[in-house]
């Protein structure tokens, strides 16, 4: 496992590393100018190098069982709300209907309010990824008996069943065809996991197949049944 990880990292940094040599020899070579436009393309590459430098090191530190987590009773629902206003108008541009259902009262767990938004974004991104124009993404923030209970559904793309106990793994694509543009470097889902199961939380996914949607749900212990 470990040289599969390495191999892994090892990938995704090559690739934006060889784009940045090959673009940098092709102004010194006078191949390309120097212009805004190419710095702009070359300042994407080293962005790209640092999400997911940061993406490694965060979930290091999680599976360490180290990762800075500031624990104070958190309104799940409320979170909820902010991350749903948060991406409507990204929604609203893709022409996705994004719903939120969350009970009147709030839920609250005990966690680390901005990992938990974290996770919500993460996972609202994945959906909205995976969802084409015309299909709906839906939010849902329950109680279930002791525990509090969010899901993120979504009508796009589905899983097939033979990929589902990979989905959270690290650099995991369901499409290998997919570019790190379209889909990411594959760390999202595993920092999700890190970040769930770092604040006494499980996560799943469920999904029919192929083209029948998703939907990912979290579970945490409900404030008054925590210990």
């Amino acid at each position: 496992l470990r040289q599969h990880m390495l191999a892994d990292v090892a990938h995704e940094l090559r690739t934006p590393l060889t784009v940045l040599q090959g673009n940098l020899r092709a102004i010194l070579d006078d191949v390309y100018a120097l212009d805004k436009e190419e710095i702009a393309r070359l300042y994407d590459q080293t962005r790209h190098l640092n999400r997911l430098v940061n993406d490694l090191h965060e979930l290091a530190q999680a599976e360490a069982g180290r990762l800075p987590l500031t624990m104070t009773p958190v309104d799940l629902a409320a979170l909820a709300t902010e991350a749903v206003d948060l991406f409507t108008p990204i929604a609203d541009m893709e022409e996705v209907t994004l719903v939120l259902h969350t009970a009147g009262a709030p839920l609250r767990v005990w966690g680390d309010a901005a990992r938990l938004m974290q996770v919500l974004q993460n996972l609202l991104a994945n959906a909205l990824r995976h969802t084409p124009t015309g299909g709906a993404v839906t939010v849902a923030v329950l109680r279930k008996g002791g525990t509090v209970h969010l899901s993120v559904e979504d009508t796009g793309d589905g899983i097939d069943p033979a990929h589902l106990p990979h989905i959270f793994d690290r650099f995991y694509r369901t499409d290998s065809a997919r570019d790190r543009d379209a889909g990411g470097a594959g760390l999202g889902l595993a920092i999700v996991r890190a970040l769930v199961e770092a604040q006494r939380g499980s996560v799943q996914v469920v999904s029919a197949g192929s083209q029948h949607g998703s939907r990912f749900c979290v579970e945490f212990p409900a404030i008054d049944a925590a210990t």
